[in-house]
């Protein structure tokens, strides 16, 4: 007599995923994931280079806040860390432009 399943209506319109061997080591594991995603695991991110020092020359302004952004991508920094990125562009003023937010930095 033949069997019959009946579909798994858990399961239904999903990729089962197979079972993985038990005999894998954690280190062949990372090696697949690895090799499945395209990389090594140990890929390192290009050094960001960082902002110059910004003086207040306005006609520079606009490639500054340009090199800001980038750094800040770079290091993760785009989304969230508000205050640390105030912090860090403060920490980049001379002359004029220090003088501008020397105010504002002491509050």
């Amino acid at each position: 007599m033949a069997s019959t399943s009946t579909p798994n209506p858990d399961t239904k319109g999903k990729e089962a995923n197979p079972p993985l061997p038990s005999n894998l080591t954690p280190d062949q594991i990372q090696q697949i994931i690895a090799a499945l995603t395209g990389g090594s695991g140990n890929t390192k991110k290009p050094k960001i280079k960082e902002p110059s020092t910004f003086h207040g020359e306005r006609d520079q302004l606009r490639g500054w806040l340009a090199q800001l952004s980038v750094y800040f991508k770079g290091v993760g920094w785009e989304f969230e860390y508000n205050n640390e990125k105030i912090v860090y562009a403060l920490s980049l003023l001379r002359g004029d432009a220090l003088k501008w937010a020397t105010p504002y930095i002491e509050r």
